[in-house]
């Protein structure tokens, strides 16, 4: 039998249509495999960060997708399984049914993935019953756990209280650390097919919370992708990157991205457009 306080967490959230449950059911997942990690010693070495970081603990207005964890220094071989093992324990005490996946991009890569999947149906045939004849025999509910091992130097960190499924404490980037690790995204991140609206969004909600950027990051971590050869980055050019760049960007097709993660009326997505980006760049500030 499913420990039934994994349901009563989901429904906390409100989820109001088939969409949200399952990004609710996800959220909740995400926080069980955060509390495993936080029951031992790994934000010792690790941080973490990115759009679920944002969403369970700085009060983002969308939903996320993954777990992304980064190195606070860097440790030759570090055992990225042995705490995955160890969250696994969280995990088996809801009693619900999972596998995990190694997908490690290439063994050169710096980023070590692992991807725990979870039958979709089975979850709602026990909670949702009235949405489960809308969900596929084999449908997946899959959760991106990532660490990069290769850290960016001036991020400054603190820690949160985790309080569900038990009070853990996790370490996280300070916001400014985040926002200037936002922006490294915004700048330097690549599309294959669709372009990653997500990273705009958050790029908004940092704006709209009056966040300001550590400098010192945001240079590590784009001279780190060879987006940047120097060591200074004047707010003026930063101000000119970010013009050039949201210039080049289709905003109503990188709104596409954001559609499956938003709920209510939110107020960033409707605020979602050129415009807009090219004016929040006045506000702009190193701290």
């Amino acid at each position: 039998m499913i420990n039934t306080l994994f349901f009563d967490e989901v429904k906390r959230l409100n989820p109001r249509n088939i969409n949200e449950i399952k990004n609710a059911m996800k959220e909740t997942l995400q926080k069980v495999i955060l509390s495993g990690f936080g029951k031992t010693d790994f934000f010792k070495y690790a941080v973490f960060y990115g759009g679920t970081s944002l969403r369970i603990f700085r009060d983002l207005t969308r939903f996320s997708d993954g777990l992304d964890f980064m190195l606070i220094k860097e440790i030759s071989g570090f055992d990225f399984d042995k705490y995955i093992s160890l969250a696994k324990i969280e995990l088996d005490s809801l009693l619900i049914d999972y596998n995990i996946y190694n997908k490690d991009k290439n063994v050169d890569s710096t980023v070590l993935s692992r991807y725990f999947r979870f039958n979709m149906k089975h979850l709602f045939e026990i909670s949702y019953k009235e949405y489960a004849n809308q969900i596929i025999n084999n449908e997946v509910l899959s959760i991106k756990v990532e660490i990069e091992t290769k850290c960016f130097s001036g991020g400054e960190t603190e820690f949160k209280l985790l309080t569900y499924p038990s009070l853990s404490q996790i370490r996280i980037f300070k916001i400014e650390t985040l926002f200037a690790s936002k922006l490294i995204a915004v700048l330097n991140r690549g599309w294959k097919n669709r372009i990653k609206g997500r990273d705009f969004y958050d790029y908004l909600f940092y704006i709209y919370k009056g966040a300001k950027i550590n400098k010192d990051f945001l240079i590590s971590g784009l001279k780190r992708f060879g987006y940047l050869e120097k060591d200074e980055l004047t707010i003026i050019e930063l101000k000119e990157l970010l013009f050039d760049r949201f210039n080049s960007i289709d905003f109503e097709e990188a709104k596409k991205d954001i559609i499956p993660f938003i709920f209510g009326n939110d107020i960033l997505f409707n605020s979602f457009n050129k415009d807009i980006f090219i004016s929040s760049i006045d506000l702009i500030e190193y701290c």
